[in-house]
């Protein structure tokens, strides 16, 4: 069953899954000098626009590839399920973690991280604001009648 905590954990779980596989990213635009170089062309003409925007194409591809590579890794070496932990099961440790579904995860963890952050704030400010059990905060203005 999905509760909130159990939601906000699988939450957590994925955005650290996501922030370490950009850390490992950065770690090898420091490495391999081509994933970290912007661009440009030479001269303005076609053909340098194009092997410019080419090479640009092929270190996005190459860095994305490193962070699904690296979450999917990261997913296999904890062995846990971010599908167990959002439904809340006992244990979300799964005995063969190298499989397809743990890749499909470090893909989910890399594309979605934005959204899963973003997300993260919303339902742990909804969940702070329903343990505070306060009425939602209305604007308020003082105001006085005409005076006779």
């Amino acid at each position: 069953m999905v509760s909130m905590d159990s939601s906000i954990a699988f939450l957590i779980y994925i955005t650290a899954v996501s922030s370490a596989a950009a850390g490992v990213t950065e770690a090898c635009k420091s490495v391999i000098p081509f994933l970290a170089t912007d661009y440009e062309p030479k001269h303005d003409c076609w053909e340098d626009h194009n092997h410019a925007a080419r090479l640009m194409h092929h270190k996005r591809f190459f860095n994305l590839l490193i962070s699904v590579v690296a979450a999917g890794g990261i997913f296999g070496v904890l062995g846990l399920d971010p599908a167990l932990i959002l439904t809340g099961a006992s244990s979300a440790y799964v005995e063969n973690s190298w499989q397809v579904g743990t890749w499909l995860w470090g893909i989910v963890a890399v594309f979605g991280s934005p959204f899963f952050a973003s997300l993260l704030k919303i339902v742990e400010g909804f969940k702070q604001n329903m343990n505070n059990n306060l009425p939602p905060n209305r604007p308020r203005q003082k105001v006085s009648g005409p005076r006779e």
